[in-house]
């Protein structure tokens, strides 16, 4: 299991974050748009990182919060809630992420992604702290023109707790 695959997912839940926010945010001149939506969907597939199957099952929220939908200005926020498990050889670990992102948005175009909060946690079969991230990242937006819509760009700022990923732990940890 490698960083790759938790950045991966979240990548996916933000590229449907960001389908969602602009599909919001192209609501016809004169409509009245939502400031507050949530969604939530659950998610199934199989990751062969470690050499073997794991199952991975996951629940994703994400509540949005949009001030900038009047005058083009403001902030996006997204609070997300992401939680996991990971199953293989009868082991299950337990993943989570519990963060709001924080989209500054002027005339119209995002600037800076603000995350904050427990970015990544992986919990072993006994409790033990497999690898844990939490703090704040500053990105800056950048648009995505193969995918048409914004997306994290270069990394401007990191602080907080950051463990070493270690896959090979992580792949050991299912015995």
């Amino acid at each position: 299991m490698h960083a790759h695959s938790i950045r991966t997912l979240f990548a996916v839940a933000a590229l449907l974050t960001a389908a969602f926010a602009l599909t919001v945010s192209s609501v016809p001149a004169g409509a009245t748009a939502p400031d507050h939506e949530t969604f939530n969907f659950s998610f199934d597939y199989t990751d062969t990182q470690c050499g073997f199957p794991i199952a991975v099952h996951g629940e994703f929220t994400n509540m949005i919060i949009d001030s900038s939908l009047a005058t083009g200005t403001g902030t996006l926020q997204l609070h997300q809630r992401d939680v996991e498990t990971w199953t293989a050889n009868g082991v299950t670990l337990h993943v989570n992420g519990e963060y709001t992102i924080f989209v500054r948005i002027i005339d119209g175009i995002p600037q800076t992604a603000k995350h904050v909060g427990v970015l990544d946690s992986i919990m072993g079969p006994n409790g033990e702290h497999l690898f844990f991230r939490t703090g704040e990242a500053v990105y800056q937006v950048v648009y995505d023109p193969d995918l048409g819509y914004y997306v994290d760009g270069p990394l401007i700022t990191r602080h907080g707790v950051r463990d070493n990923f270690d896959g090979a732990k992580i792949c050991a940890a299912f015995g």
